[in-house]
C-alpha cells in the first residue's frame, strides 16, 4: 500500500492525517486524529513500527486499526 492510498483510505473514514516527523527534521511518521486529537502514529520509514497508546482509540475504531496494521506491515520499497 503506497503512503498516498494509505492516507485516503484514512480520510475515507473521516479522520484527519498530517505529516509527522520523529526527529522533527524530516517527515518519518504519519499522524492520524480524531476530532483533533492525536489517536495514533505510523512510521514511513521503519516496516511494522505503529503506535495507537492513546486512551482515546477503541472498538469504533477497528476499521482505522487494520488499515494502521496493513501499511505498518507494507515494505518500505512498496510504499512509493
Amino acid at each position: 500500500m503506497t503512503t498516498e492510498d494509505f492516507k485516503k483510505q484514512i480520510q475515507n473514514l473521516g479522520y484527519k492525517t498530517i505529516d509527522g516527523s520523529s526527529d522533527g527534521k524530516r517527515i518519518t511518521q504519519v499522524h492520524i486524529l480524531d476530532s483533533d486529537i492525536l489517536i495514533a502514529k505510523v512510521s514511513t520509514m521503519i516496516q511494522y513500527r505503529l503506535s495507537t497508546m492513546n486512551n482515546k482509540i477503541g472498538k469504533r475504531h477497528s476499521k482505522l486499526f487494520d488499515l494502521l496494521v496493513t501499511y505498518a506491515k507494507t515494505p518500505i520499497k512498496d510504499r512509493r
